[in-house]
């Protein structure tokens, strides 16, 4: 696992040890800042369910203005600061929150921080979290306008088209995966 593009370029990245953390291939996370590139520089990027910090590292290397990474595990915290500093991205207008997932949308929400992509990647292991985030952020109030939201999903899960005012615009199989692309309704 490594940083694909921009400042951070050809960095590795450590990921937690164990069963908990499921990183990111390589090649869904070039595939989808492929998809972002004209999105990425100088927007603001949350990655929910962080693990590595991976997506949100990327996010930052790639010129993110403001990048929030997530996760509820004290390892992956850790890990997710040692990417950080080893790919010499600290100066990067970032904040790293060791916090359950739900109570931190509650939080930005209440805040109303908005962002222009959400990515959520939740464990596989638990497929009873998937609705229920997907339903946490059906209000749209944390996206910006035109901002998206991606979550990643085991490929035999089925997401609703739609949450709340959220609608699915696309999804696509990247092997044991799925990517649901969702946006505000038009």
């Amino acid at each position: 696992m490594r940083v694909i593009s921009g400042s951070a370029k050809g960095h590795k990245l450590n990921a937690p040890e164990g069963l908990h953390t499921r990183p990111i291939t390589d090649q869904i996370k070039q595939a989808l800042f492929n998809s972002w590139q004209f999105m990425i520089r100088g927007c603001d990027f949350l990655d929910l369910f962080s693990g590595s910090g991976s997506m949100g590292i990327e996010a930052m290397s790639r010129g993110a203005r403001y990048t929030v990474m997530v996760d509820n595990d004290t390892t992956a915290i850790t890990v997710i600061q040692g990417n950080i500093k080893a790919c010499k991205l600290n100066a990067c207008n970032h904040k790293v929150c060791k916090e359950d997932v739900f109570a931190s949308i509650a939080r930005m929400v209440s805040n109303k921080e908005t962002f222009d992509i959400i990515y959520l990647d939740p464990p596989f292991t638990v497929e009873s979290i998937f609705h229920p985030v997907m339903e946490a952020l059906s209000d749209g109030k944390l996206l910006k306008e035109d901002g998206l939201i991606a979550i990643r999903t085991p490929k035999e899960l089925e997401l609703n088209d739609e949450y709340g005012v959220l609608i699915r615009y696309k999804q696509k199989k990247y092997g044991i995966s799925m990517m649901h692309f969702y946006e505000v309704k038009k």
